[in-house]
């Protein structure tokens, strides 16, 4: 081998070493660099062939088609094997080669480069990872930072004449052997490239200090390539004298690389921009003149009652209408609109805008226009709906983050609207949620301050007049706005957890009056209370009441939970199922509130675990001037019956209505033509004396 020293010295800094073989394949030069890398010595492997290093036997499947290459005197790159030295321990190199041959084409031998990849083996057999798509992905990248074509280049400064070994030129696709100088050397790279490499060796003759560069290059053939040139500088008397280094290609990386970026800003069940993807997207529009004719609207999308497809038909099927709805939509988006899936089933569309030939808003409009669509997976037909909010850049704001909440706001009021398809963000909006927020936590101080107190308001008899039980009414005492209904704190019941901190005040309360009043030997019956989705949610729900019903030594069937038709539907209806059943088992009864308002009543009677329904005050009112509503009622209090039911008529104002339910056979009601609801130390006052139903001093009322 030609001047072995200068080869030794341009590998000295790199991770593999050379080698070299007679005809008869006898290893007669191994690079200086293989003590530094391997710590093994170079004469256990001079002068002997790889027949007598390793054993073939041992290795056939790795070995036979690689000796099938040598016998035909072909090059190889990158083989690995195995090998046992005397020090016992299994090693693995990894070893690319060319053959030689003098100018008549006899063959001299191989020449090659090595490397130690007994690590990256060991590495990859303890690779464990969980997440399919993440193992493979990472296997990918590894296999790529292993299977990397290296070569080694040294340019002179004082003649300009540039070397390179034979991989530099088939990565470059130059013919072997060609003389180089800078000039030729640097014309596979073009454009910002070029720049690139010109001033990281300027700055290297400047500094003396190294370069690591990444940049692409193209082949005289139009191959495209990334390529890794790493450089030194060499100084002789203090003198620069030439510049040297490795060259690698690394183009699989580099599109390993891309391709796991564009994997990390893609939805995997979708195939559309994720929320990493979205957020890319809208600070890339956003980042504009705010005098830009341009606008930018960001609409945020919910689908209507997803969750309750989820509870009932399991997430596989709900991932199923997410695709479709992604397919149906996506058809639907012009070219200026970009798709992303936020998570669940939030969905994001940006939108660019110049006004010409539509306005946005007519395009926002011929967008959400017939928002409806029915999906069919397995048998089951979904209807489809969904509500969105938006904001406009620069309009209403030049910040993302600002504009994200925007939309969100605006959503939120889209959702609270049943007739809004799309709601556009207004200032309003905003107020309406720094209200929400100080409501809540008004409300939460009052809570804790036992300023939140249960009123009473008795459930009728209707055949007899006599009270059959009572409806606990939750009821904020303000210290400047006085009592305050329901009506006056609804912010709060968008708030999970205040929900079920207000439940729990509420039941605590209630079980502490009817202590109070069993001890006064006054019967009340049964006193009913509302709960939310949110109550019916929480893990343990139902034995938490009924444990609480035990440490007031009250049995459960003094107690009914009031659930409102909209509290169930879209909730998750298999948990709230089991923890009414639960309560049911136990004594507690369970009624349903508000009925025949709902989206699904009739169903909920199937599967629910309902024993009492409570008619909806909204018929009760308008019962005698309308016939349909007259029909509504009686229809509902037949219905009860029919099926078993008890029927409590809510919102009784006069006498007129009063005596209608009687003739329909409703069973019970309440409402002011009765009794107002009234705090608990004016229960025992008021009704002092007066008599409950035989039904309530039997079975503890309604």
């Amino acid at each position: 081998m030609a001047d072995n020293d200068v080869i030794n010295e341009y590998l000295s800094e790199a991770d593999f070493w050379a080698w070299e073989t007679d005809t008869d394949l006898i290893l007669t030069y191994v690079s200086d660099q293989f003590l530094r890398l391997t710590s093994l010595e170079k004469a256990e492997f001079l002068n002997r062939s790889r027949s007598q290093i390793n054993d073939y036997s041992a290795d056939s499947e790795i070995w036979t088609a690689h000796c099938q290459i040598l016998e035909r005197q072909q090059p190889f790159s990158h083989f690995r094997y195995p090998l046992r030295p005397s020090d016992g321990r299994i090693r693995w190199f990894e070893s690319s080669g060319s053959p030689r041959f003098d100018t008549s084409g006899a063959f001299l031998g191989y020449r090659g480069v090595a490397r130690d990849v007994t690590m990256e083996v060991a590495a990859r057999e303890r690779l464990e990872v969980i997440d399919r798509e993440a193992r493979l992905q990472r296997t990918l990248l590894a296999q790529f930072e292993r299977v990397a074509k290296i070569g080694a280049w040294r340019w002179s400064l004082t003649d300009n004449r540039v070397e390179w070994t034979d991989e530099i030129y088939n990565i470059c696709g130059i013919p072997l052997g060609t003389p180089l100088d800078f000039e030729l050397a640097s014309s596979v790279y073009k454009g910002e490239a070029l720049v690139q490499l010109t001033a990281a060796i300027d700055r290297t003759i400047e500094t003396g200090k190294p370069f690591d560069i990444v940049i692409p290059m193209v082949t005289d053939a139009g191959i495209s390539r990334w390529v890794r040139v790493i450089g030194e500088a060499e100084f002789v008397d203090n003198e620069l004298r030439r510049l040297f280094g490795t060259y690698q290609d690394v183009t699989r990386e580099r599109e390993q690389h891309l391709e796991l970026e564009r994997l990390a800003l893609v939805d995997p069940l979708t195939g559309i921009a994720n929320r990493s993807g979205f957020h890319k997207q809208f600070e890339k529009l956003l980042d504009q003149p705010v005098n830009s004719p341009k606008k930018v609207a960001l609409c945020v999308v919910d689908l209507n009652n997803f969750k309750e497809i989820n509870d009932q038909f399991g997430h596989e099927l709900g991932d199923t209408v997410l695709v479709r709805f992604t397919e149906w939509f996506g058809k639907r988006m012009g070219d200026q609109c970009h798709f992303s899936r936020l998570g669940g089933d939030e969905f994001a569309v940006l939108i660019e805008h110049t006004d010409e030939p539509k306005s946005l808003e007519e395009e926002l409009t011929r967008l959400f226009s017939n928002f409806k669509f029915d999906v069919v997976v397995e048998n089951f037909i979904f209807n489809i709906s969904a509500c969105a909010g938006y904001a406009v850049f620069p309009t209403d704001s030049t910040e993302s983050a600002e504009l994200m909440r925007y939309a969100d706001l605006a959503l939120y009021a889209a959702k609270r609207n049943d007739s809004a398809i799309l709601q556009k963000y207004n200032p309003a909006m905003m107020e309406n949620f720094r209200k929400r927020v100080v409501v809540t936590q008004e409300f939460r101080r009052a809570l804790s301050h036992n300023q939140v107190v249960p009123f009473y308001q008795p459930i009728i008899d209707l055949k007899t007049g006599e009270i059959s039980g009572m409806e606990a009414l939750a009821r904020w005492v303000h210290p400047q706005q006085g009592i305050l209904s329901p009506e006056g704190f609804m912010e709060i019941f968008d708030d999970p957890k205040t929900c079920v901190e207000l439940c729990k005040n509420m039941l605590e309360q209630i079980c502490c009056d009817m202590i109070k009043w069993d001890k006064a030997g006054f019967e009340v019956g049964r006193i009913g209370c509302n709960v939310t989705a949110a109550d019916l949610r929480q893990p343990g729900f139902s034995l938490e009441i009924i444990n609480m019903l035990s440490r007031y030594g009250l049995h459960p069937n003094r107690l009914v939970l009031e659930v409102t038709e909209t509290t169930v539907f879209g909730a998750s209806v298999r948990v709230i199922t089991e923890q009414l059943r639960h309560l049911l088992d136990a004594g507690v009864r369970v009624a349903l509130d508000d009925f025949g308002i709902g989206y699904s009543s009739l169903t909920h009677l199937k599967s629910l675990p309902f024993s009492i329904l409570k008619i909806d005050k909204s018929f009760v009112k308008d019962m005698m001037k309308s016939r349909s509503d007259r029909a509504i009622v009686q229809s509902l209090i037949q219905l009860g019956r029919e099926i078993g039911y008890s029927t409590v008529a809510e919102g009784i104002e006069n006498k007129t209505e009063a005596d209608h339910l009687r003739t329909l056979g409703c069973e019970r009601g309440q409402g002011y033509f009765f009794y107002r609801p009234m705090p608990g130390e004016q229960v025992l006052k008021h009704f002092s004396g007066k008599l409950f139903t035989h039904h309530a001093k039997q079975s503890n009322g309604y």
